[in-house]
């Protein structure tokens, strides 16, 4: 065995004395070193592929991929290259142990998910559905946009993560995957990858053999939500990336993701997030 530098990480730089949650979306390097920290962690994999170090162990990594690391437990990232167009996009929400339990015991039924503050290890797992990108990604936009009701929100989505995680790890422990259907997997995964192109209904019950109708309720039992909702919700999700990586202009940033109707697509970004394009530009620079 290797003898290898862990260094703490501390929650003191990341929280402060009104709110004890912190959301980013970090772009993966070789300069953070394998570390283990004081607080508890939620992450997911987000775009790109790479590798999770955790003690001796590395696995491969993809987007959709999820874990929960226990306070005290080292572990990294690293992104499988240094290429600036293959980036490993990870999402983090971390939150002080003393958060986390009060959060659980005041809120009803919070006895049932207290069991993911005492794992001896990290849990991993796979979001298929895509409801963990809009989880993170929507704490990531509350956290960066400083609203009112901001540290409800917060609090709020992170109850919405430990239900999810309880939910997934109840999967696990019973010797399933959560959803159950590959090859409606595969549709979303495809969606995930041609969100911003015209498609239809009959386009994806087609690439099943199956009748709209019943692709419909398929989908929607599947994923939680119908085709325009979370072809809506992939758009969103890459505007805001846009919006905070790039210069692009308000008409080119609708384009690129969709829409090709500036004003509807002004209308339907504040319906989803809240303030106008603009402004949640404006909030994060």
């Amino acid at each position: 065995m290797t003898n290898r530098t862990v260094r703490l990480l501390s929650g003191e730089h990341y929280f402060s004395e009104k709110l004890s949650i912190f959301v980013n979306r970090n772009t993966e390097s070789y300069e953070l070193t394998e570390h283990h920290h004081d607080f508890l962690e939620f992450s997911f994999v987000a775009e790109g592929r790479g590798t999770h170090h955790a003690g001796d162990e590395t696995i491969a990594v993809a987007p959709g991929d999820l874990f929960l690391i226990p306070m005290g437990v080292s572990h990294v990232f690293r992104p499988s290259s240094s290429a600036k167009s293959s980036p490993l996009i990870v999402y983090n929400c971390i939150v002080t142990m003393e958060a986390a339990n009060a959060l659980l015991k005041d809120v009803p039924g919070g006895d049932e998910l207290k069991g993911l503050l005492d794992l001896p290890n990290i849990f991993q797992t796979k979001d298929h559905s895509g409801e963990a990108h809009s989880l993170f990604s929507s704490m990531y936009r509350e956290y960066a946009a400083e609203r009112p009701g901001r540290q409800a929100a917060l609090h709020a989505g992170l109850l919405q993560l430990f239900v999810f995680f309880a939910r997934l790890q109840h999967a696990a422990d019973e010797g399933r995957d959560m959803p159950a259907s590959n090859e409606m997997d595969d549709v979303m995964d495809w969606l995930r990858q041609h969100y911003a192109s015209p498609v239809t209904v009959k386009e994806l019950a087609g690439r099943l053999g199956i009748g709209e109708r019943q692709f419909q309720r398929l989908f929607a039992k599947h994923a939680g939500m119908n085709t325009t909702q979370y072809m809506q919700r992939l758009r969103i999700d890459a505007a805001c990336r846009l919006l905070l990586t790039t210069d692009r202009k308000m008409g080119d940033i609708a384009e690129a993701v969709g829409y090709g109707n500036t004003p509807f697509f002004n209308s339907l970004f504040k319906k989803h997030v809240g303030v106008s394009p603009r402004e949640f530009r404006r909030a994060k620079h």
